[in-house]
């Protein structure tokens, strides 16, 4: 009776919005189509030997792409590089965005933040990411690039290769993303700390807490949610980071820099092996799963008010 409710009340719901459903739906047909579509069909690609230049002989071959990819030693390098980028930048980045949370949260308390430092917090994230890494590329130019110049001037030391040195090259391409999604980390950790009870803060102001008493026992208790957020998005932002590393070094030298994504990409578009990258694709997606859940259930944490409910019906 409750599922024939519920069922009951979203039929008249949509009767009585039948006008903007109306409206709303060829957005939502074409947004189905561009998503929905290519993933069920990677999936069924995924399952067949479809050699790009001659798909009249695809054919089904089962498990068999799937099985390649799990034996496949550059994809398991390709993902060790994928994971050294990921905790490389999203920890930093953390880092740096919560001590610029603070920062801003304590100098411009009650005044006019917005107008001024908003706006160019959030210029590196505006910019496309090919642009960052066509910028990136010229700030670590061999020759007449800042950095080098700088690094010569101040302490006599350099030119470095960024981008063609194994030893720097991921370390070059993380600090590219470090310098566009720093202010991503800062400006939502800032918000959640703006919405904290500012009791909170007083007290411990009373009490003769330590700044780093009231981050570790204020702050990043209650935005333990906030933090699974802003970890989780970022997380699946890294995953796919394809531009500034195509711009930056194209996956070299080597494959220093060659990203489990990056592999897929030159495996579906230089090799032409469309069902093998499918696959690769499809196992990704699967990781990146199992990463974000685990980062969810870290983070979660049962509120007091959520469990009293059961509680009481329990006695």
């Amino acid at each position: 009776m409750m599922n024939a409710g519920r069922l009951q009340r979203i039929g008249d719901w949509a009767q009585a919005n039948r006008f903007a459903l109306a409206i709303i739906a060829p957005t939502i047909i074409v947004l189905l189509l561009l998503t929905i579509f290519p993933m069920v069909y990677s999936i069924y690609i995924s399952f067949h030997d479809y050699y790009l230049p001659r798909p009249y002989a695809t054919k089904f071959s089962g498990l068999a792409n799937y099985a390649q990819v799990l034996t496949d030693a550059r994809f398991w390098v390709s993902l060790k590089q994928t994971g050294y980028f990921i905790a490389g930048a999203i920890s930093v980045e953390f880092v740096i965005g919560l001590a610029l949370a603070l920062f801003f949260f304590e100098e411009f308390r009650g005044r006019s933040f917005e107008a001024l430092y908003l706006p160019m917090i959030l210029v590196p994230m505006m910019i496309a990411p090919v642009v960052v890494g066509y910028m990136w590329r010229l700030l670590y130019q061999v020759q007449f690039g800042p950095i080098n110049y700088l690094l010569a001037t101040v302490f006599g030391i350099g030119p470095f290769e960024w981008t063609a040195n194994p030893d720097t090259a991921l370390l070059s391409v993380i600090i590219a993303d470090i310098w566009q999604w720093t202010p991503f980390v800062t400006l939502v950790m800032l918000a959640g700390i703006v919405s904290l009870p500012q009791e909170l803060f007083e007290v411990a102001e009373i009490d003769g807490a330590t700044q780093w008493q009231r981050v570790r026992y204020i702050i990043l208790p209650m935005l333990r949610r906030v933090i699974a957020i802003v970890l989780l998005i970022r997380v699946l932002d890294a995953f796919r980071e394809f531009d500034k590393i195509f711009v930056l070094t194209q996956g070299g030298p080597g494959t220093v820099t060659e990203t489990a994504t990056y592999y897929a990409y030159l495996t579906g578009f230089k090799y032409f092996r469309i069902g093998y990258a499918s696959a690769m694709s499809i196992l990704l997606l699967i990781v990146t799963i199992v990463i974000c859940v685990a980062i969810a259930k870290a983070f979660h944490q049962e509120d007091p008010d959520d469990a009293a409910p059961d509680d009481a019906a329990e006695s």
